[in-house]
């Protein structure tokens, strides 16, 4: 049969990612933006610290490295245990998958004049494209997947609407090294030869599968979930249920080998615990955590925080496709019934992935962990464009709607990489959401909105200013500097020591009409504070004695420039019907340890 259009599809899909990779390096970055960053610096450390420098219980070699390059996530990459040793966070699984493009890159640095120290150049170039060669393989496979059991045309729809139009994208052209895209190949790889054993049980295919699921385990826990792939796959009903017992009963000697692969993969993890923390298991995600009572569950379907429906749309049609997948398995002769393996994984999967008490898992784009499972997902997507295709109606309503989220998936993910796009990776917010969307430029002053849903935009009327400070009269000497200041003498200070302002409170009782109080202040910083929980905030609130009726709040460093005093505002509509008779304004430098001088704070109220 001629596979054509598919076949375009895939070259077409790995085509526009490579191409990106190119536009977009990431291998020349530093810090946050290089490929060696966050994450994945805690997934790599494995290689440089026991092939490179011999020392996996110290890591004395990581202040050296954070000098030298200035990395970020080196610091986060493990953790002292009580035997005096420290401990990888992250489990080794992806450090095997960096390991051939690792080697490679410290072959190159040994013979060039890069230096051999695991995060020159070499490094990051080899693992950025060896990374992307999983991704293609992945994407192979999964081809492969879709035309068993549908039409090229379907299939091949189906894979560029994956492939680009889903945060998958984001995991292979940007973020590649992180798990997700690998995790997906595995998923790809683990789905076909699961077909391809219960056609023909036989032992490579065994083996395949049981590394299939041990590596996903060993790179992310909780992927052992992928075991429900080959137990569930083709049950359809109790008589099939009947049949796989005595199938498997045949031919236990290949499950043997198949949970013994999966068992020593997972003992690797377990060895490297014994040996450096003294222990058979160590939680090593500490005091991170799930809640199983599905509290996250809203927020992590459609918040605009890190919803994945808000920010990968196209999975809904995915999700409505299980209908039609259904009623594809209900028909006489259909290949293998894949509908209750898909669905029942889906249900179980998700659950456990939206369960994390970290459920919007960092910075990034969309909701990450989903991306693996986009393999099964995928077939209940082409059920649905396989119904629409016979009924014009709904090919066209469908095929704008689709159109729509795919080409919002491109311009979004080009928003999270660009200097011009002002996409929030981590704490997005409905005021902050919608200012951006669909703005090719962005203006720095938006980001006040990531933290408040309140900004008075016009021109101020009549303000009238009921409190002035430019901190000349110094009541507290910890609390004030004259290192850096926009009046005479001193301004306020605070820093790791003095993390505290003194509050400060305003009598005030609104005329009727008043609508808006605002407080500004001048800032300035020798260093930017880049993390996003240490940043010093800039507080307001409406007070009736001292009981809060409301209060805002903008964090300062998402403003500031380093070495550049800046006015900033923080605004707070003044409510209706409630009593309030004071304006408190404070400073806070949020457990930080960057300095930050702010003067000349001003209080004034307006009305629109």
């Amino acid at each position: 049969m001629n596979y054509k259009k598919s076949l375009l599809a895939y070259f077409l899909s790995c085509t526009f990612i490579f191409s990106l990779v190119v536009i977009y390096p990431s291998w020349n970055n530093k810090g946050g933006g290089a490929t060696l960053s966050w994450d994945v610096m805690g997934y790599y450390t494995y290689l440089p610290a026991g092939i490179i420098y011999q020392d996996l219980a110290q890591l004395k070699f990581r202040e050296d490295i954070q000098n030298k390059y200035h990395s970020t996530g080196l610091d986060m990459a493990a953790y002292p245990t009580e035997n005096g040793n420290k401990i990888m966070k992250y489990p080794m699984g992806m450090a095997l998958s960096y390991s051939p493009w690792f080697l490679m890159a410290h072959t190159t640095a040994t013979f060039t004049s890069y230096e051999a120290d695991g995060y020159s150049f070499p490094y990051q170039l080899f693992l950025e494209f060896g990374c992307l060669a999983y991704a293609f393989i992945g994407l192979w496979y999964f081809r492969k997947i879709l035309i068993r059991y549908f039409d090229d045309g379907v299939s091949a729809i189906t894979i560029v609407l994956i492939a680009l139009g889903t945060n998958y994208l984001n995991y292979t052209a940007f973020d590649m090294a992180m798990p997700h895209s690998f995790l997906f190949t595995l998923y790809a790889l683990l789905t076909w030869y699961t077909i391809k054993w219960y056609e023909k049980p036989n032992y490579r295919d065994s083996i395949i599968i049981g590394v299939c699921i041990g590596w996903a385990a060993l790179a992310r826990p909780t992927e052992v979930i992928s075991i429900l792939i080959p137990v569930l796959w083709g049950l359809s009903n109790l008589e099939s249920v009947r049949e796989r017992f005595f199938l498997w009963k045949k031919h236990f000697g290949k499950l043997f080998l198949t949970g013994s692969i999966i068992a020593a993969i997972g003992l690797l993890q377990i060895i490297y615990w014994k040996i450096f923390s003294g222990k058979l298991l160590e939680y090593s995600y500490q005091d991170q955590g799930f809640s199983w009572n599905g509290v996250h569950m809203k927020n992590c379907f459609i918040s605009y925080r890190k919803g994945w429906l808000m920010y990968t749309p196209i999975m809904a049609f995915s999700l409505i496709g299980f209908y039609f997948l259904w009623k594809k398995n209900r028909v006489q002769g259909f290949m293998e019934k894949n509908f209750w393996a898909v669905f029942i994984f889906f249900l179980i999967n998700t659950y456990i992935i939206f369960s994390w008490d970290i459920w919007w898992y960092g910075g990034g784009f969309g909701q990450r962990a989903m991306i693996p499972s986009y393999v099964l997902l995928g077939l209940p997507l082409a059920a649905l464009l396989d119904f629409t295709k016979k009924h014009l109606l709904a090919k066209i309503g469908v095929g704008i709607l689709i159109f729509g989220c795919f080409a919002l998936n491109i311009f979004q993910t080009w928003q999270a990489h660009t200097p011009y796009g002002g996409f929030e990776t981590e704490n997005m917010t409905r005021a902050y959401y919608w200012k951006i969307f669909g703005k090719t430029k962005f203006d720095t002053e938006w980001k006040i909105l990531l933290d408040t849903d309140e900004e008075y935009l016009g021109i101020l009327k009549n303000p009238k200013t009921i409190y002035s400070n430019d901190f000349e009269e110094v009541t507290d000497s910890v609390s004030f500097h004259a290192k850096h200041t926009t009046s005479d003498s001193t301004s306020l200070f605070l820093s790791q020591d003095v993390q505290f302002s003194p509050v400060f409170t305003i009598p005030f009782s609104p005329d009727e009409d008043s609508e808006w109080v605002r407080a500004s202040a001048d800032f300035y910083c020798e260093n930017k504070e880049w993390n996003y929980w240490q940043m010093t905030q800039f507080i307001i609130s409406l007070e009736d004695d001292d009981r809060i009726r409301k209060h805002k709040m903008i964090r300062v460093h998402r403003l500031l420039e380093q070495e550049n005093w800046r006015r900033i505002w923080v605004d707070i509509k003044i409510p209706k019907g409630q009593k309030f008779n004071n304006v408190k304004v404070k400073f806070w430098n949020a457990g930080g340890s960057k300095e930050i001088w702010i003067d000349d704070l001003s209080v004034e109220y307006f009305s629109e």
